[in-house]
């Protein structure tokens, strides 16, 4: 998320016709030089204290320094305000010898303070800033003022100025142009414009979580399904009837008979599961292929439909069997040497072989949830045993 509000601002930044603009300006480098009447030795002061106003022109500058006369008017407000140069007279003033206004902030705006001063034939002004910000400068708006040089120096800096004025002693100072330094700056309308697409980033990031974890809701429901499913699946696989075939079996021709799936002919021994539309496939071909498309592969009947109304083995002949099944030459005919031979088969059995297919019917029961107990060959070892359908008990 930290990305996309990146992108929003960057996009706010770069959106043809925003107000985002940025501000330039530059430092001053202000150099100051004054006798010491005392000492007779020559001060110099060398600093990159000041700051040149917004419309100031950013030239360099040099000329004696002065102040307002009247110590009660320091800020220059007045339009009368009068300057006392030292060492430089009144008639110079007037004849546009070079020379620079040295006033107080406040009391006033920027632009009064630089008019006043250039009504007296100022070259430049240097506003010093207040007491309570220090050497701190700010950016001064004074758009009018024409060719002045405008600079803001903090205070200290102007308070040492001020007091070799007061001493009556003529100051030189120079002004030339310092570091220059932009600051970007974002408008109201960038501000909403970036808020407005974080928001919809928002919105949209919570519709998408929203709409994955919805389908994977309704995946994982699907997939319990699933498997709910296919475990009844295999349950209703396992009461199919089954049955080993023989040689020279009635209603089989083993040369002739093949597995619709395997494309292969019956053999002695193979075990083949009758569907409740009577047809015949291998076990271990048909098992898979219900498990996985629940019905016949030759009549489409759908087996797992078919075992729910298969209750009763009575009940299971009322199912409608079609005369005559397209690629294989088992007939309704031949259909019923199941039925015979397992009655009859069932007769001659003796009891532990009755016990033996209680035993199947229990097992096949607990392994339903496993796909390898629907493929697992019957555990009989005589060829002539009739496997049955757990539902068909003894008679």
């Amino acid at each position: 998320m930290y990305s996309c509000l990146c992108v929003c601002a960057l996009l706010a930044a770069l959106w043809p016709g925003s107000s985002a603009h940025s501000l330039e300006w530059f430092t001053a480098l202000v150099r100051t030089e004054y006798t010491e009447p005392l000492t007779n030795t020559t001060v110099l002061g060398t600093t990159e204290s000041g700051r040149y106003g917004d419309s100031s022109p950013k030239e360099s500058v040099q000329g004696l320094v002065g102040f307002p006369r009247d110590p009660g008017h320091l800020e220059g407000c007045h339009p009368d305000t009068h300057y006392v140069v030292p060492g430089m007279s009144i008639r110079a003033m007037e004849e546009g010898e070079p020379w620079i206004a040295l006033v107080a902030r406040g009391g006033c705006t920027f632009k009064d303070k630089v008019v006043n001063a250039a009504r007296r034939k100022a070259s430049a002004v240097v506003i010093y800033n207040e007491a309570k910000s220090g050497n701190a400068t700010v950016p001064m708006a004074h758009l009018g003022t024409g060719n002045t040089v405008v600079i803001m120096v903090g205070y200290p800096k102007g308070m040492d100025i001020m007091e070799v004025l007061r001493r009556q002693i003529s100051v030189k100072m120079t002004i030339t142009v310092g570091t220059r330094h932009v600051q970007e700056f974002i408008s109201g309308q960038s501000v909403v414009f970036v808020a407005i697409a974080f928001i919809t980033m928002m919105i949209i990031s919570l519709a998408w979580l929203i709409f994955y974890y919805i389908q994977r809701f309704l995946y994982t429901g699907a997939q319990y399904g699933n498997q709910v499913n296919r475990k009844e699946t295999k349950k209703a696989i396992s009461q199919l009837q089954l049955h080993r075939v023989k040689r020279g079996e009635k209603g089989v021709d083993i040369e002739a008979e093949n597995c619709a799936v395997c494309i292969e002919n019956y053999k002695p021994k193979d075990v083949v599961r009758i569907l409740p539309c009577k047809h015949i496939f291998h076990r271990l071909c048909i098992d898979p292929w219900l498990l996985e498309h629940r019905t016949c592969p030759m009549c489409k009947l759908d087996v797992i439909k078919a075992l729910g109304y298969w209750v009763e083995p009575d009940e299971a002949q009322e199912i409608p069997v079609p005369e005559s099944i397209a690629g294989s030459s088992l007939s309704v005919g031949t259909l019923s040497f199941a039925q015979e031979e397992n009655r009859s088969e069932i007769n001659n059995l003796p009891t532990s072989s009755t016990s033996d297919t209680l035993q199947q019917r229990s097992s096949a029961k607990e392994d339903a949830g496993e796909t390898t107990a629907l493929l697992d060959d019957p555990g009989s070892e005589d060829t002539g045993e009739q496997i049955q359908h757990p539902g068909n008990s003894s008679h």
